[in-house]
């Protein structure tokens, strides 16, 4: 399948009675969010879509994003490259109680006014939730690593008398 440029928005019904499958690009400059949120983001974000009707008669979109950013290691306070993956499945809904009655498989998510999906959307939010909360070089690669100190060392616990073995004793009588 041929990369191409994503369309920003889709119909998710339409593409779920057809099959459709999307493979194609966004653009970087198009994810804001993201780039605030990094200090770089390297390339194109490869995606892939496909729509689906499930058993239950549920209209479903699958997906994959992944693209390279650049972050601040917290430990040396230096660039690192990190690979984002997100991987996602989510069902289209008009209201609440769609939402409500959804499997816990699918994560829902709302029409727009034109009953589209804002695809451009989905995927920036999914990969700003695969960033690292504390972003870290691995102990090998990372500069501060000579520095990696332990203090000390945690001693076993002693043994100490359950407080309720008394009642114990007691229920046995």
């Amino acid at each position: 399948m041929q990369k191409i440029k994503l369309p920003v928005s889709v119909d998710p019904v339409r593409a779920a009675q057809k099959g459709l499958e999307l493979e194609g690009r966004i653009p970087k400059e198009l994810m804001s969010r993201l780039a605030d949120s990094t200090i770089s983001v390297q390339s194109d974000i490869d995606t892939v879509f496909s729509f689906d009707i499930d058993k239950q008669k549920l209209r479903i979109f699958h997906g994959k994003a992944s693209v390279v950013v650049e972050l601040i290691c917290q430990r040396c306070n230096e660039p690192m490259l990190y690979q984002c993956e997100a991987e996602f499945t989510y069902c289209p809904v008009h209201n609440q109680e769609q939402e409500n009655n959804l499997p816990g498989a699918y994560e829902s998510i709302y029409y727009d006014e034109n009953g589209e999906v804002n695809l451009h959307q989905v995927v920036e939010d999914e990969l700003i939730l695969t960033l690292p909360q504390i972003a870290k070089h691995a102990i090998a690669d990372c500069q501060q690593s000579e520095f990696e100190l332990t203090f000390g060392e945690i001693d076993e616990e002693e043994q100490r008398p359950n407080p309720f073995d008394a009642l114990a004793q007691l229920k046995r009588k």
